[in-house]
């Protein structure tokens, strides 16, 4: 396995609208309800959590903030929750996070564990009066098995890339398709993030990949140089989450789903706020692309 992935926040780049908007959701949204009811008057603020914990990780840190009412400063502490009691559990085992003071930052106490596969964990955030609660189960390992170039239109097999060293995978733009193979997970759905060094995470829609093959499009992937793909099989309220969310009335990815229906409001899965608590399995592979002579 490609060893150097990096594991996003999903909450800064889908829901900066939702904050900005000074709006909050309804605690305990549900996917019938009319979306006129959804939204609160502007004056009230809303718990938002970032929790996506990630199979055979350490607990990661979390991101408490909250909705801004219409006449607070537009900064970023002036969305920062840095005083909740913010608590992960796993069967009798209590996590209980420290702030770091700022920015709505939460970390796990030390010698924290790694995160289980096929596993119930619950958050308990208590902030600004409130409670907020959400569950999680975790999705099994994800081992990405085989990365073939496809040719086209016959999609035979042309080379193999190797899965756990990025020194030999060297591939001409755009020669053939990529796909990646693995064995099929109970998960809702995948996604692919292609990562650029000192670049901003790229990420496709939820992706279906029933059969544990996902193809991935050289329009989401650098002309030239040195990249990172790290696959995810999501749980089902991380996949809710990013199918979603809406930002500037596209899919947060600016393009549709693969995986679900188009939704007219987020769908949070958390009792008494909104963002997520979910949690992903996830393998990754680098390649180096040769650039069109």
């Amino acid at each position: 396995m490609y060893k150097t992935a990096r594991l996003p926040h999903w909450i800064t780049p889908v829901l900066t609208a939702v904050l900005l908007a000074g709006v909050a959701a309804h605690p305990g949204c549900s996917a019938e309800r009319d979306p006129a009811t959804l939204f609160g008057p502007a004056e009230r603020e809303t718990i938002v959590v970032d929790a996506v914990l990630y199979v055979d990780h350490v607990l990661p840190e979390i991101i408490i903030t909250r909705t801004r009412t219409a006449d607070a400063e537009a900064t970023g502490d002036a969305t920062s929750v840095n005083d909740a009691e913010v608590t992960v559990i796993q069967g009798l085992a209590e996590y209980t996070y420290a702030s770091v003071g700022h920015l709505g930052r939460y970390l796990p106490p030390a010698g924290a564990p790694r995160v289980r596969p096929n596993t119930e964990y619950r958050l308990r955030v208590r902030a600004l009066g409130e409670e907020v609660r959400g569950v999680t189960n975790t999705p099994a390992p994800l081992v990405i098995d085989e990365i073939a170039v496809l040719e086209e239109p016959s999609m035979e097999v042309i080379r193999r890339l190797d899965p756990d060293s990025a020194a030999g995978n060297r591939i001409p733009y755009q020669e053939g398709l990529i796909e990646v193979r693995f064995d099929p997970l109970d998960v809702e759905a995948y996604q692919v993030i292609v990562l650029e060094p000192d670049s901003e995470d790229g990420g496709s829609p939820p992706l279906e990949a029933r059969d544990g093959r996902l193809l991935l499009p050289w329009f989401a992937i650098g002309s030239s140089g040195e990249h990172e793909v790290v696959v995810y099989a999501l749980d089902r309220n991380l996949f809710d989450f990013l199918r979603s969310v809406q930002a500037s009335g596209q899919n947060a990815f600016g393009f549709g789903s693969l995986a679900g229906d188009t939704f007219e409001r987020p769908v949070f899965n958390l009792d008494g706020g909104i963002g997520v608590f979910g949690s992903a399995s996830l393998d990754s592979f680098g390649f180096f692309v040769i650039p069109e002579s």
